[in-house]
């Protein structure tokens, strides 16, 4: 079964970004680790069970002149906060090769972030994250081990308990999006606005009421 599994919001300033978000929602957060082969470095706000936004920044001033994803990336955050992409989970390995077979692509087994603690773990995913992202439309990851979930490590200055993803908003419409996803989509929490692809605003039940974050999507699809 799909399920939303993390966000990515772009900020010019990965630490200002966080703060200010946690400081608007009373989530917490922590230290994310970087991405070597990007020059991103992402901090993680877990959203619930299995479920967070990463914040994310470039930190490499010159991997934009030498990295494509770098500099769409970084061109996507000239304008302040944006919603650069979203991301689904699958539960078995049966489940992420029929959605292979259905994009027509491999899995990819490869390490994306590298972590603070200075592990970095295959990511599991179909297909590559940063095409799909240029188009404003998620892919697919399997985590093997969901204690091992992002959403699922310790964090700081919690002072509204997340608890999951309500709902999401999104461009485009059902029907476009069953198109990229199958039928699962519609199993997905997802309100459509029938604008450009992309993210656009993320509601989170807390126990202190729905949170609701909003955001600019991707403006240039890839």
């Amino acid at each position: 079964m799909l399920s939303i599994d993390h966000i990515s919001l772009g900020c010019r300033n990965i630490y200002e970004g966080t703060e200010r978000l946690c400081e608007t929602t009373g989530f917490g957060q922590y230290e994310g680790g970087w991405f070597p082969h990007l020059g991103i470095a992402n901090r993680i706000v877990p959203l619930g069970p299995d479920q967070y936004i990463e914040v994310e920044s470039v930190i490499d001033a010159y991997s934009p002149h030498t990295n494509p994803s770098a500099r769409w990336f970084y061109d996507q955050i000239e304008g302040g906060d944006v919603f650069i992409g979203w991301c689904l989970r699958v539960d078995s390995h049966d489940e992420l090769a029929r959605m292979a077979e259905h994009f027509g692509t491999d899995i990819i087994d490869k390490p994306l972030r590298r972590r603070t603690d200075g592990v970095q773990r295959n990511a599991i995913r179909v297909p590559e994250t940063i095409p799909c992202w240029q188009q404003g439309l998620p892919n697919i990851f399997l985590i093997e081990d969901l204690a091992q979930h992002p959403a699922a490590q310790p964090r700081s200055g919690e002072k509204n308990s997340p608890q999951g993803i309500t709902w999401m908003e999104v461009g485009g419409t059902a029907k476009d999006m069953r198109a990229w996803l199958g039928d699962g989509a519609a199993d997905l929490p997802l309100r459509y606005n029938g604008d450009r692809p992309g993210l656009y605003a993320v509601a989170v039940a807390t126990d202190q009421g729905e949170v609701v974050i909003r955001r600019t999507a991707v403006t240039q699809l890839g």
